[in-house]
């Protein structure tokens, strides 16, 4: 209710008398123009070829996942039990940079 009063408020904005004149001259000049056309972009044939490399690459990687089951051994995994083992090893690795180090240089 207080939104619709303090609209009520507010000072009415008259546009110029020429903003409709300015605008409909932009219109008609723009429709004068060529028209775009839907072309497709030139592109040359190493990018052309290089595409065609990553596509094929990726299709072969696909196929090989699928067809050695890879990718459904990768759906079963569990997130939280990857990213606990990952994170001890990480750690492990860690500690025995630590002794390591510490052994060659004493602190």
């Amino acid at each position: 209710m207080e939104r619709v009063k303090v609209m009520e408020q507010m000072p009415i904005h008259e546009t110029s008398p020429e903003f409709t004149d300015v605008i409909m001259q932009r219109i008609s000049s723009q429709g004068s123009r060529k028209p775009a056309t839907a072309t497709s972009p030139t592109v040359n044939y190493f990018t052309r070829r290089k595409q065609f490399i990553h596509f094929a690459v990726a299709g072969a990687a696909t196929y090989l996942f699928i067809t050695t089951g890879i990718l459904q051994s990768l759906l079963a995994m569990d997130a939280f039990k990857l990213e606990y083992q990952m994170k001890t090893k990480v750690q492990h690795m860690v500690e025995a940079g630590i002794k390591i180090i510490t052994h060659i240089i004493p602190f």
